[in-house]
Parts: C-alpha cells; structure tokens; sequence
C-alpha cells in the first residue's frame, strides 16, 4: 500500500518529459529532498552557469542585478526591471517584455516570454515555448514547456498564515517544510486569463483551465472537467 509521500511524488514525476542529463533535472522535486532543497538548487544552478552575453539588453532596461546568461537572440526590453537581487538566466530567442520585474534567481528556457508588467521570483521556466502573458505573478514555482499563462494569473507562494506549504493529491498530503512554495506546472497546460493558483497547487500535464478560477490541490482531468461545467453553467449561452 504506498503511502501519502510515494503517491505525492508520483504525480511529480509525471509532470515534466526533461531528460536526466539535462542541468535542470536536478532542480525538479521528483523526491523529498529535491522538493526541499529547490532554492539552494537554483542557487547553485545559477552560479554554475557559465557567462555569456548572446542576446540583446535594451538601453532603458533597468538592470541592478545579474545577467548570468543571455542566450542568442534573446532580448530584455525597455522599462523591463532586473531587481538587485536578480541572477538572471535567459534562453536563446526568449524575451522579458516591458514592465516585467525579475527578482533573485530566475532560470527561463529557450523560447519563451515573459509578458509586460509581469512579476517572476525564485522560479524556473524550463520552456521552450512557454508563455507567461501580462500581470502575471509567478513565485517559487516551476513551468513546464509548451505552457500558455494568460494575463492576470497569480501563482500564490506563501500562505496568509504564513505555515508550512503542504502538497496533496486527492487523500494524499505532503508536508514540504517550506513556507514559500508556489505553483508546480506540468508541461502543455494552457490557463485561462484572470485565474489564481493558491500556493502548492499541482497542474497536470496538457490540461487547458477556464478563466477566471481559483486552483488548489491538484488538478487532474476530473478537476479540470468540474472546472469547465461550471464555466459553462455561469457563461454558456442561455
């Protein structure tokens, strides 16, 4: 009979098709201590980064932190803020919009964009082809490739009562001992616009979401059918 952690970390392990010999495969929680240790993981991912500078910083960019690596063709816009306490990582042809704050270690994959105004703390994007749209706030979370962020989405990471963030799946919980712990995005999932993931939400792998949600727990295919018969109750055609 497994128990709560081994269905727990199951459903992580479904998430992402990154190959083992990727450097970013040690950044996902595919077991406990790979779930606990993510921040000094991406810390030490970031600073084992080698430098290079391929791609394109506007001049009226606010840059205070670290460009560790911009790779060809990428591009940091006018009026785009890399916080001081940024170490930035940008894939090839990706692009961080006008607006769009960057604070501490942010790694994005190849191909990506993240929209005007949007706000991405402590978090990776493996990418390619992953989107974040405008006035997103990504924190402590991890996206997938191939995923589609409409504006207005909020990917919760600390809870009101500032506790540790739990991970559940149906009856199954896991404590994860820490309190800053947002959104963990299986790749090819498409959000609707204005939706709000509470901290520790699980999304998995090609489910396109509504608007206009609040996400908690997991959210499998019959969550996701739930979520779009009341979409269709409130909004349908009458």
């Amino acid at each position: 009979m497994p128990n709560d952690s081994d269905v727990v970390f199951d459903v992580l392990r479904s998430l992402w098709d990154l190959a083992p010999e990727d450097p970013r495969h040690r950044l996902l929680p595919l077991d406990r201590a790979s779930l606990e240790e993510f921040l000094p993981r991406l810390r030490e991912f970031v600073a084992a980064t080698p430098f290079q500078m391929k791609g394109t910083v506007d001049s009226a960019a606010l840059v205070r932190g670290k460009i560790v690596s911009m790779g060809e063709g990428s591009v940091i816009e006018a009026g785009a803020v890399i916080d001081h306490s940024c170490r930035l990582i940008l894939g090839a042809r990706s692009v961080v919009r006008a607006g769009a704050v960057l604070r501490h270690e942010v790694a994005v994959g190849d191909d990506c964009l993240i929209g005007a105004h949007c706000e991405v703390v402590r978090s990776v994007i493996l990418g390619p082809h992953s989107y974040l749209g405008h006035f997103v706030y990504m924190g402590d979370s991890i996206g997938g490739r191939g995923i589609m962020v409409a504006g207005n989405v909020m990917m919760a990471n600390t809870l009101v009562e500032k506790g540790q963030v739990s991970l559940r799946y149906r009856g199954a919980r896991v404590h994860t001992s820490r309190t800053n712990l947002g959104a963990l995005i299986g790749d090819g999932v498409r959000f609707g616009a204005s939706s709000t993931l509470s901290p520790g939400c699980i999304v998995l792998p090609g489910l396109a979401l509504p608007p206009h949600v609040a996400l908690y727990g997991t959210i499998d295919s019959s969550r996701r059918r739930g979520l779009m018969k009341e979409f269709a109750r409130a909004w349908g055609d009458k």
